[in-house]
């Protein structure tokens, strides 16, 4: 089914082209409904209101088609769900990716814009790489706080061979994106990147302990993706939390927390379930909580240590993406405001259409996910399903608590603020490394 509702937020913009082609800008564009569109330059100032504000504000900060991805076509594909099968030899493993696969564009027919549900296979450097070296290219929005923005980061991945990707074809364009049914699905997914990264480098992890391969993640406690849901649950099952210190408080239940038990009673993300399985104990420190760019450095200094990285279709994919020319960005089209809001007048007894609707995961993903299941000598799989991150996203965001200075701040007030003579002999540079440095980062140095 094609998707008829308008597009409500943009989700990404980049230019297309090469270096014997000329360049086009090219907008990705969310519907109500969660579909996906590619959107070329020619059709950009026709977009609703909302969609061209997201445009105005990334144009405004920089970050609105900052890149050119040197290719002939690409697809667009929304991730709904990663699974990583058990048990698979060496350190890149496979990874099967669920979700809607839209294109090529640019579009040869109407079919293009027609989403197919289906799976997608890449190995497990492919996948950290392209959040790694996709992160620069995020598209921002403003928020209700002040100042405060968020992102939607995107993934390139490769749909084919090298030697097709180094003819600029098989280009994916990812989007982990909190589904429709979930909130008002917003757009932005710092959340839902957080978890597949942790799950990735969790999987790697193992494997590296298993493989006996020296590397800085073999003996690292990960962070965990929310804090604030890992002591909360800690609680639930008889845990006193003191600081970073965590004790169980005598005659309380052992086992594994179900985290969030109200949580629909579908299979949470391993972000949270593995971090406190692998560290039930009477008394234990707390692992520190990351953000998605804590996330993304651990990430990118874990590809960096392994050994053969980048291997070369990692390689062949990254070296088709490059900044925007001057000229492509001179070109572009944003150069008129965005159109006023159209007057909606009454429409007699024609009602309009139901909104299109995606068939449910049930119906088609859990097929693929059976049949791996039944692989010979394939234990549990690792899966990330991003409807059950996205539920969790949305309650940690509804009962986290106010931010409040803590204590310690008060130590920081102005009665306490340092002489001229005592700023001069503080070293900055010193003080700004141990203050911007995560101490698991520290593994790498």
């Amino acid at each position: 089914m094609i998707s008829q509702l308008e597009p409500v937020h943009a989700i990404d913009s980049f230019f297309l082209g090469g270096r014997h082609v000329a360049e086009r800008e090219w907008l990705v564009t969310i519907d109500a409904a969660g579909f996906l569109k590619a959107v070329s330059d020619d059709d950009l100032s026709a977009l609703p209101e909302e969609v061209q504000q997201d445009l105005a504000f990334n144009e405004v900060i920089g970050s609105a088609a900052s890149r050119t991805i040197d290719g002939q076509e690409f697809y667009i594909f929304h991730l709904e769900a990663l699974e990583q099968p058990p048990e698979t030899p060496g350190l890149n493993d496979p990874v099967y990716l669920y979700g809607t696969m839209y294109g090529p564009f640019p579009a040869s027919s109407e079919d293009c814009y027609r989403g197919i549900q289906g799976q997608l296979t890449v190995n497990r450097i492919d996948l950290l790489a392209g959040v790694v070296n996709s992160a620069q290219y995020s598209f921002h929005y403003q928020t209700g706080a002040a100042g405060a923005t968020q992102r939607c980061f995107n993934i390139l991945l490769p749909g084919d061979r090298e030697e097709e990707i180094m003819r600029g074809k098989g280009l994916v364009m990812t989007y982990p994106l909190m589904p429709g049914d979930v909130g008002l699905g917003d757009p932005w997914n710092e959340f839902l990147v957080s978890n597949l990264i942790y799950d990735m480098l969790d999987a790697l992890k193992d494997d590296i302990q298993k493989e006996k391969v020296n590397h800085p993640l073999r003996d690292m406690t990960l962070p965990v993706v929310s804090r604030f849901t890992f002591e909360n649950d800690l609680k639930s099952q008889g845990y006193v939390i003191k600081g970073d210190t965590a004790m169980r408080q005598p005659g309380a239940a052992g086992g594994l927390p179900n985290i969030l038990p109200d949580v629909l009673n579908k299979p949470l993300p391993k972000s949270i379930t593995n971090a406190i399985g692998k560290i039930i104990k009477d008394k234990f420190t707390l692992p520190p909580e990351g953000t998605v760019d804590d996330f993304i450095a651990l990430a990118q200094q874990s590809l960096l240590k392994l050994p053969g990285y980048p291997p070369p279709r990692a390689k062949a994919l990254q070296s088709r993406v490059r900044s925007a020319s001057v000229e492509a960005r001179a070109g572009q089209s944003r150069k008129t405001a965005a159109p006023p809001r159209p007057i909606k007048t009454p429409a007699g007894s024609v009602s309009a259409p139901p909104p299109a609707q995606k068939s449910k995961k049930s119906e088609w993903m859990n097929d693929f996910i059976t049949t791996h299941r039944q692989e010979p000598g394939n234990t549990e799989t690792r899966l990330t399903n991003l409807t059950s991150v996205s539920q969790i996203a949305q309650k940690v965001s509804s009962q986290r608590p106010a931010s409040k200075n803590p204590e310690w701040l008060n130590d920081f007030s102005s009665q306490n603020k340092p002489s001229k003579e005592e700023r001069k002999t503080t070293q900055p540079s010193e003080q700004k490394t141990s203050e911007s440095t995560p101490d698991w980062m520290k593994d790498f140095e």
